[in-house]
């Protein structure tokens, strides 16, 4: 009994050996960078495949939504529609809007985000706030 024991760990640890070994091929990651609001400005460095999430702080006003306004879809493609998070906090009035984009192709652009309102996207006097931010894309390696 005492000469399996050397030998079954030996085995064990031969496959584990094995198993770690066995996925050596380079894997792309996806990275996801997150962004809030900056004083002085954003900036972003994303490779193609990277999601890209705005995360804005955000009072509800009836009828208002951020929108992107500015935005190179051949760099950056929107992911779904933006996605309000309520802050449960005690006194808290607002929460967090999340917007998410993926990172298509090489370059470098700009977004534009605006908080308004259907009725007024196309009255900038009329928009309550702005947001803006460059984003450089390169190639994967």
């Amino acid at each position: 009994m005492r000469t399996r024991v050397p030998i079954i760990a030996m085995v064990f640890l031969s496959i584990l050996l094995l198993s770690a070994c066995a996925n050596t091929g380079k894997s792309e990651e996806i990275a996801t960078v997150v962004v809030t609001p900056a004083i002085q400005g954003n900036s972003a460095s994303l490779k193609v495949g990277d999601i890209l999430e705005i995360q804005i702080p955000t009072i509800p006003t009836e009828g208002y939504a951020w929108q992107v306004q500015d935005l190179d879809t051949k760099i950056l493609t929107q992911k779904g529609d933006p996605e309000y998070l309520k802050d449960t906090s005690e006194n808290s009035a607002g929460g967090t809007t999340i917007l998410r984009f993926k990172a298509v192709g090489a370059g470098k652009t700009n977004i534009g985000l605006i908080y308004t309102n259907a009725a007024t996207a196309g009255d900038l006097a009329l928009t309550m706030k702005t947001f803006g931010m460059s984003v450089e894309v390169t190639k994967a390696d």
